[in-house]
Parts: C-alpha cells; structure tokens; sequence
C-alpha cells in the first residue's frame, strides 16, 4: 500500500509523462513530438530514460520513430495508459474494514495495470459520512500542486459537499463499493441481495425475518424495495420497521444478538439475511458466548462476504453470497478512466449483484437491476 505519490519506475514515470503531453495538447495522429532533450528539460530525467521509454511507446505502437525525421504520433489519446496520477479516497484505517482495505488493494494493482500512478488518501481519523477535502490526508496539497488527475471512493458517504468542491479542479470522481448516494460508479447491489435472502427464508418457511445491515445511503435504495416487497408477505403482517436493524461493524452485531436473545423465545427472528461479514462475525460470536455452553437458539442465515476473506460461521443453515473486490476494481478503473477520456460523459451506475459461493459476479446496468 502507498501513501503520498507513488512515482513508480523512472522509465514507466518517462512514459506516462509524454503520453500525457500527448492528451494534454491534443496531437493527432502525424504529429510530431518534442525532441528526447525538451522532454529531458521538461521531466527532469536523464536522456537514457527518455530514451528507453520512447523506445517503448513506438514498441506499442502509440509513437512512430522515423529516421532523421524524429518521433510522431502514431496512436492518439491512447487507452492503455492515461498517463494520470489517480487518487483513492476514502480508505478507513483505524476500525476493522476488511474490504474497504481488500478493495484499495485491489485497485492500486488495477490501476498500476493500466498504466496509472496510485496515490492514496485516507481518511484522517474516523469515519466521516459529509466529507470534505480537508478530510482525506494529504489531498488537499496534491490538489493544489495538480498531482492528481482523478479520484475513486471507496466508501458509502454522500458527496455532496465533497463533489461541489471538486468542481473548480476539473476533476473526475467516481464511487466504488458499498451502494451511495452519488450518481457515478461501480456499486454493490445490496439492496436486491437483501430480497433475495428474503426469499430464501421465505421458502424456508421463516415468518419473522431480521435484517442486519450497515448505517449509510444504502438505505434509501432499501427501504422502498423493503416496503414493496412486505406487502406481499404473509398479508402485509410485517413493516420495515419490523426486520430492518442498521449497525456498524463488530459491535453492532454484538448488540443485535444481544438484543434478540433478550427476548422471549417465541419472538425471536426465525432467520436473518446479515448484508456484511464482518456484523455476522460479531453476531453468530455473541450468540455462541452468551448461550455456552447449551446452544439453542441460531438462527437460518443468509450471509454477504467478501470473497477474499471468508469467515465461517456457527450456523446450521446459512447460505453464503460472495463479492469480488477485484472485479470491482477492474469495472472502477475502466469507469474513471472512460470518464477521463471524455470529461462531459455521464454515466449511470454500474450495479453488481453477489452471486452464491464459487460464482462469478453478475454484471447489471441500472435499468435491468434485480
């Protein structure tokens, strides 16, 4: 993991300095490109570097060496490397988000692939849910020096005071992750795992079901699903307010077990649809501590887990959905990049919806969610 700007080969820096000379003054193709001294004077590099990394842009075919003639564009605004310095926000460091971590190492490898620097921005001390520039360690001053040219969430926060901010940079940003409130990115589709539990414990025959899920904007694309959809179960008997728990982390699915096993037997949920690995693990622990050594109460479970990091747990029906951080950071760094490439581009959502253990992810566009 990198913190601050990552430069990288001195060579693969050289490479992605001309390519962006190259978008940066919009040459054509047949152009013609400064000399290996100008871009020495320029980049402040060795004219061997220079060398080897034209050499290696006319072997992909994005320049064209031409005897006595010098070096022209072959290949203009080129895919395979933007020659950008990208920024991740929104990495959590002080409480225990597993796939927030997987997913920013996951994306430093994506974006290093496509010929990017990697330059994260963490968050300063804590979980913010508004943020501003000044919350993200460093991005402020990389900002001002124009050392980033675009920036990935990777957390469940409402942009609206960080995206007007941005503006007066020209910069693109998109979300990646946990469902938010923001109109651009790559999200998971918990919303819809959350009635597909639904339905598992429905034809399980469960008739109290719980919902444990974590706080954020992904309750506003649930709610309104959640009310359709316990309409028609057992003749409206259950409200949103009835199976819907939201908590954070390892503490909060503590409390709901504690809170479920204060209850009289007969009014425990029957089975419960968890829409974060790391709440089950705090739950099914709990319940296993509280009722040691006599276990009599665990409940039908359908689980979302971070395909990386599969933590078991302590129940007789549980049914496991996997989602792949890597997946997502592949679909992330295409978006950004084709944002990048045209600037006035708005693009809806890319949704994708967990599949059982040992599936691939399946990729749905807004319009065909569910």
């Amino acid at each position: 993991m990198y913190f601050g700007d990552n430069q990288g080969r001195r060579t693969e820096y050289a490479k992605q300095a001309i390519i962006r000379y190259i978008w940066d003054n919009n040459l054509n193709v047949g152009d013609r490109i400064p000399t290996q001294s100008t871009f020495c004077r320029l980049l402040n590099a060795g004219s061997a570097t220079i060398d080897r990394a034209v050499k290696s842009l006319v072997s992909d075919g994005i320049l064209e060496s031409r005897k006595r003639m010098g070096v022209f564009v072959r290949k203009e605004k080129p895919e395979g490397y933007p020659g950008r310095s990208i920024g991740i926000i929104g990495q959590v460091l002080n409480v225990p988000r597993i796939f927030n971590w997987m997913l920013a190492y996951a994306l430093q490898g994506a974006l290093h692939a496509r010929g990017c620097f990697c330059v994260m921005f963490p968050f300063r001390d804590k979980y913010h849910r508004t943020p501003v520039i000044s919350d993200f360690s460093g991005l402020e001053s990389a900002l001002a020096q124009q050392t980033v040219h675009g920036l990935i969430s990777i957390s469940d926060f409402n942009g609206d005071a960080l995206i007007p901010e941005l503006e007066k940079y020209n910069l693109p940003i998109c979300f990646g992750g946990p469902p938010s409130a923001n109109v651009s990115g790559v999200f998971i589709d918990t919303p819809h795992f959350m009635l597909r539990g639904l339905d598992e414990l429905r034809a399980a025959s469960c008739r109290n079901p719980w919902i444990l899920i974590g706080p954020g904007p992904v309750k506003q694309f649930s709610v309104p699903l959640l009310k359709d959809y316990l309409a028609c179960w057992d003749n409206g008997r259950l409200s949103v307010e009835d199976v819907y728990r939201e908590g954070y982390a390892l503490d909060a699915g503590q409390e709901f077990a504690r809170q479920i096993l204060a209850l009289a037997p007969d009014a425990r949920p029957d089975g419960v649809v968890i829409c974060d690995d790391i709440i089950a693990q705090g739950f099914f622990s709990e319940l296993v501590r509280l009722q040691y050594p006599n276990l009599t109460y665990i409940p039908r479970s359908v689980c979302l887990r971070n395909k990386n990091s599969q933590i078991d747990f302590p129940s007789l029906f549980i049914s496991h959905y996997e989602v792949d951080p890597q997946k997502i950071a592949d679909l992330l760094a295409e978006h950004l990049l084709h944002r990048m490439r045209s600037m006035d581009c708005k693009e809806d959502p890319v949704w994708i919806f967990p599949e059982k253990c040992g599936s691939n992810l399946i990729y749905q566009d807004k319009e065909n969610k569910g």
